[in-house]
């Protein structure tokens, strides 16, 4: 349990002709680790012996295939959206997963059923989704015009005017008030006073102009009119009045709105019939890539194909098994022991309860395969300081129901919601007995019931310098346990110096002090010698940094007793104010009930966030500092895993 689940490295040797059949069957395991053989292939020896394994011409097929399934359900979601869970519900109360049964299908079969299935219903919706692009654009476009026919609306002018004729220019645009005159002055001036201006003011507090001159006057009147934020406003090919003209569009526009609509239900009939086949096959192609994809890891010789890989010691049975079974015993298969220079890939293992942490762990990042798994010490120590850091029983319950409901909504479905709803509950029942212990109901406000204030032994209002000492004491044992792990790993692992030299230290200078504060000097100077001699053996120039570094470790703690009183201070506080206004009016008594709820609400989230965050720092900075090794490659198997489809 305090180490990554034991490797075994898995090499196959099997005749080309079995390789889909073996792959198939490690899939189905879902137990091996598949490594590339291209690092091996580099050296000479092997290169003489084995060359890499081509693509498969599948996988370029398969993500076409994709694509084309991809691009039909993009389509049936714009015209016919799936019904989308909220957040809340998704987390607390969501439905249980749509489920499709289906035989498997793969290989050869699964590609030409996906190309089937593409060209039937890319046939149904070649021609309406054709003449939905047509009607929407033309849609936009009578939009646009309709626009423009708005602005031009107070002109009482027939709009098949507007334009070049065989001796005048008709134009219609758009203008600020204040711009009106100097228009009126560039116009008379370029046309020798030969035209006509009239304007309109419009809804939007602008002018709408019509400026008729002479056809030749036109090219020059137009460009320098426009410098004076003159704005064209093309009608050309409109008849009528302008809200003639709007009428007619409308009623067009209503005639093609119909037409949509029959080209949509078109698209939707379709997507009813066909969108859980198209998700079905999408998650067989998925399958079916990661297979095809999964053997350019592999090496061949000319009739043979080879392949190597990770097991969990426990499955090795069952996978040579099932090779054995899946080749007709065409095959060699070889399991050994990983040796110091193999990067093992990692799969933690932990009882049932604290697995739920390993959450917490993933947050730093995975231990190498020969280090410690430190879940089984996280797991308590997180659940002790978020408790204390929130130290209120009432608070803990809302925790534990919280923590409950994720449990029994989202947790039925969705494995990280489980492990938050376990850690959330179980973090909830830890705050429910440290702030019984120490008072904390809604801060205080539960101990006016004799059997909660009976519970309560310690009050850290009151007993600040106690809480501080407790604190710190959890500190100082915390990171013990610390160096503790790392010099019996080191131990274990015949790293006798760097156990010897490391923090050891630490835990002979505890007992030295100890003995020379309590009077017994002689017993403490050997201890503290020791300690010395250690200390300096094992950092020299460093070893100050090292003392003080272990000194702002333990004061670090100091944190559990700051959140705690700011989570009993900030409650008490709520109390206050709820009891101050609860005394002016009847008013007052609903206004202090609000505020009682919704303060202690706000200040359960604040101080449990707080909690949740201070409780892995103190693991991540404090104590994996003294032992942990990060940096663990993740134990990623081969797998058939299927979301929506149920292979009967």
């Amino acid at each position: 349990m305090l180490r990554p689940t034991r490797m075994k490295k898995l090499q196959i040797l099997a005749l080309e002709g079995y390789r889909d059949t073996i792959v198939r069957g490690l899939q189905g395991l879902g137990t091996v680790h598949l490594t590339d053989y291209s690092e091996k292939l580099s050296d000479p020896r092997w290169k003489e012996l084995l060359q890499p394994h081509p693509l498969s011409p599948h996988v370029r097929k398969i993500a076409t295939q994709n694509i084309a399934l991809n691009r039909l359900l993009d389509l049936f979601e714009r015209y016919d959206p799936e019904a989308r869970e909220g957040f809340f519900k998704a987390v607390f109360a969501p439905l249980p997963p749509k489920k499709i049964e289906s035989r498997e299908v793969f290989g050869s079969e699964l590609i030409d059923t996906v190309d089937g299935i593409v060209e039937k219903v890319e046939g149904e919706v070649e021609d309406p989704v054709k003449d939905l692009e047509r009607i929407e654009e033309e849609i936009a476009d009578l939009r646009r015009i309709r626009g423009l026919l708005e602005l031009v609306l107070p002109l009482e002018i027939d709009l098949r005017d507007v334009g070049e004729a065989d001796y005048l220019s008709v134009s219609v645009g758009i203008a600020p008030k204040e711009a009106l005159e100097s228009i009126r002055e560039r116009v008379e001036d370029l046309t020798d006073n030969t035209y006509y201006l009239g304007a309109r003011e419009t809804a939007e507090n602008k002018l709408v102009t019509v400026i008729v001159c002479l056809k030749e006057h036109a090219s020059t009147v137009l460009p320098n009119i426009r410098r004076l934020n003159w704005e064209r406003i093309e009608l050309e090919g409109q008849e009528g009045k302008p809200q003639e003209a709007m009428d007619s569009i409308d009623t067009r526009l209503m005639e093609l709105g119909q037409h949509k609509t029959e080209k949509e239900q078109i698209i939707v009939a379709a997507a009813q019939r066909w969108r859980d086949e198209l998700k079905k096959y999408q998650e067989f192609l998925m399958m079916e890539r990661q297979r095809q994809e999964s053997q350019t890891k592999f090496a061949r010789m000319e009739h043979v194909v080879a392949l190597e890989g990770w097991i969990p010691q426990y499955s090795v049975a069952q996978a040579v098994e099932e090779i054995q079974g899946v080749s007709n015993g065409a095959c060699v298969v070889d399991v050994s022991d990983p040796d110091d220079k193999d990067d093992v890939p990692v799969q933690l293992k932990n009882p049932k309860f604290f697995k739920s942490f390993e959450l917490l762990t993933r947050l730093y990042g995975l231990p190498t395969y020969n280090g410690v798994d430190p879940t089984l010490f996280l797991a308590p120590g997180f659940l002790l300081f978020f408790s204390i850091m929130l130290t209120d029983a009432l608070y803990g319950v809302i925790a534990l129901v919280l923590g409950m409901s994720l449990i029994r909504g989202g947790g039925k479905y969705n494995e990280a919601i489980k492990d938050g709803g376990i850690i959330l509950s179980s973090a909830g029942v830890a705050t429910i007995i440290i702030g019984a212990l120490s008072g904390g109901w809604f801060g205080g406000f539960g101990l006016r019931v004799p059997p909660l204030a009976a519970l309560q032994v310690f009050d850290p209002m009151v007993q600040v310098t106690t809480f501080l000492l407790i604190a710190l004491i959890i500190g100082l044992t915390h990171v013990n346990i610390g160096v503790v792990i790392n010099v019996v790993d080191r131990l274990k692992t015949g790293q006798v110096w760097k156990a010897i030299s490391g923090n050891l230290w630490f835990l002979f200078i505890q007992p030295g002090l100890f003995f020379f504060l309590t009077g017994h000097k002689p017993l403490g100077y050997i201890f503290i010698v020791i300690s010395l001699l250690l200390l300096f053996a094992g950092h020299k120039a460093m070893s100050m940094f090292q003392v003080t570094g272990f000194m702002g470790d333990i004061l670090s703690y100091a944190r559990l007793m700051a959140l705690g009183l700011c989570t009993t201070g900030i409650a008490m506080t709520v109390n206050v104010l709820a009891g101050m206004l609860a005394m002016v009016s009847a008013i007052g008594t609903i206004f202090a009930v609000i505020i009682f709820l919704f303060g202690h609400l706000f200040n359960f989230v604040i101080n449990a966030m707080g909690a949740f965050v201070h409780g892995l720092r103190l693991h991540y900075v404090e104590f994996f500092t003294k032992f942990y090794q990060s940096g663990g490659t993740e134990f990623k198997p081969l797998e058939m895993r299927f979301d929506i489809v149920d292979i009967k």
